[in-house]
């Protein structure tokens, strides 16, 4: 059985990346620590990609489901994130969506109908 999804609009601040991990920590806390931590950690890299390639409106979406639970942020900028194959090990940043594609079940994007805009989302399953 799914639940209803809960969401969330984030500032365009650099406290959005912040509220969106208590936000995830708040409606997932009772679920396996690692799972949350997994939730907390894609988020974090999502909304932070929405706050330096997006543009204003970030949303963050939670939907519960019995096998696991899909998150997604949405926002108004570029409909197809860049995704690096290989990153250099001097550039301090790049790494957002490699870090999603290595710890999430499923990802992808979704362009927003009408444009601009895009939502990332991402599955965890429980085990």
């Amino acid at each position: 059985m799914t639940q209803s999804p809960v969401v969330i609009s984030l500032p365009q601040t650099r406290d959005a990346p912040a509220i969106a991990r208590a936000f995830v920590a708040e409606h997932l806390g009772r679920l396996a620590p690692s799972l949350v931590a997994d939730a907390e950690l894609l988020v974090s890299e999502l909304v932070t990609n929405a706050l330096l390639h997006g543009r204003p409106t970030i949303t963050l979406q939670i939907r519960l489901s019995t096998s696991g639970m899909t998150l997604a942020v949405s926002d108004e900028g570029d409909p197809i994130p860049a995704s690096r194959v290989k990153s250099h090990s001097s550039v301090p940043n790049g790494r957002g969506l490699l870090i999603v594609d290595a710890v999430a079940a499923d990802w992808g994007v979704i362009p927003a109908d009408p444009p601009p805009g895009k939502t990332v989302w991402f599955e965890l399953r429980s085990a």
